[in-house]
This record gives structure tokens, C-alpha cells and sequence, in this order.
């Protein structure tokens, strides 16, 4: 749930609600782009906004990803703590304890794993088990505004957006709003692409 958090308030710039031949055209090139990966390595900033807080709290780490599943999501200050998708699996770590959930026997677990992969990649803006998707473009970039329509999604988010690049389809920023009016912002910074990871990293000891 912690990683869930990923969400801020929508900037003052003008959305403007793409057609349908341009929806189609950003979401061919978005998924065109998603298949051509095999890897991501990058660095992420997340700024979490509570409603019942004034001050924002800031987090950075990095995170791995792996065309075969693999996910590797890693807070590093102001504290630590590692999130890790392998195998079928969930495992996550804090400086206490580490839990392991098996992905198979939890719906929600599969939901969120889906989406994560989605906010990294952004596979499935055409067939989302999860969202209903509407593009737009924002100044220079493309905004994918996501509406749950999943009843765990529903339970969670009132609304995500993936924010990309058009230069190289990928995102570069994702905005979630929570049920309970919490938002959150993750930036990713230093993406790299197909480059080799060590299989050690989607493993926590």
C-alpha cells in the first residue's frame, strides 16, 4: 500500500482531449515503445500530499524492470524500503520485517502489480482490465487519464494519469489520486533501456 501513494494535484497547465485517431495513434506508439523493452533502470522522486497534513513528504530511490515480470521498486531515503514483483510474487522489506505474498492467491496483488507495470511501461492503455483511458496532450507531453473501473482499482484510486514523452513514448511521470483524496507524484529521472540487470536484484535476503 505504501507504494501506492504515487500522487499530487494536477498542474495549472491545459489538458486538451485528443481525438480518436490521435488516441489511437499515441496509444500504437506508447505500446509499440512498451515491446521494444527489456529492461528499464532509472531513479524516481515521489512527493505524497495527505489531506489531513500541510507539509508534503518527499521520497527517492530506484527502481528495475524486467520485460519477464520483474520489478524491483526501492525507497532509499528517508527511509528504506523494497518492493519487490518476481516469480509469481510479491515481497516487501522494511528495516523490521520482510513479507512475501504469493500473487496467485490474491486479486488485489495481481491489480496492483498490473498497474505498476503499467505506471513503468505503459502497456495496456488499449485493454486495461483495471482503467478506461482517455489521452490528451498537455503542452508537449501525453497524458493518459485513467478511470478505475475494477472494483479493487475503485477501492484505491479515484484517478491515475501517465504523463510521456513523446520523443521516446515511455513515461516520464505518473499521478495518482486516491480514494481518500490523497495524491501523490512519481518523476522518473536517468531512465536507461535494455540494459543488463543482475537476476540478484529481483531477490530480497
Amino acid at each position: 500500500m505504501l507504494l501506492l501513494a504515487l500522487w499530487m494535484p494536477m498542474t495549472a497547465q491545459t489538458m486538451k482531449k485528443a481525438s480518436p485517431a490521435q488516441a489511437k495513434e499515441m496509444i500504437a506508439k506508447v505500446n509499440a515503445t512498451a515491446a521494444s523493452i527489456r529492461t528499464i533502470k532509472c531513479d524516481f522522486t515521489q512527493t505524497k500530499k495527505m489531506s489531513f497534513l500541510n507539509e508534503k513528504m518527499v521520497s527517492k530511490g530506484t527502481m528495475n524492470y524486467t520485460n519477464a515480470g520483474q520489478l524491483r521498486w526501492e525507497y532509499q531515503t528517508p527511509y528504506r524500503y523494497i518492493f519487490v514483483i518476481n516469480n509469481g510474487k510479491v515481497t516487501m522489506k522494511s528495516a523490521s520485517k520482510t513479507t512475501t505474498v504469493n500473487m496467485a492467491s490474491s486479486r488485489l496483488f495481481q491489480s496492483i502489480a498490473r498497474i505498476m507495470v503499467s505506471s513503468v511501461t505503459g502497456k495496456s492503455l488499449s485493454n486495461s482490465q483495471d482503467f478506461t483511458v482517455q489521452m490528451y496532450t498537455a503542452g508537449t507531453q501525453w497524458v493518459a487519464v485513467m478511470t478505475p473501473k475494477s472494483s479493487e482499482m475503485k477501492k484505491m484510486f479515484k484517478q491515475v494519469r501517465l504523463y510521456f514523452n513523446p520523443a521516446h513514448s515511455m513515461v516520464s511521470r505518473v499521478e495518482m489520486t486516491e480514494k481518500n483524496g490523497d495524491t501523490t507524484l512519481i518523476e522518473l529521472t536517468g531512465v536507461k533501456t535494455n540494459t543488463a540487470i543482475p537476476a540478484s536484484n529481483f531477490t530480497i535476503k
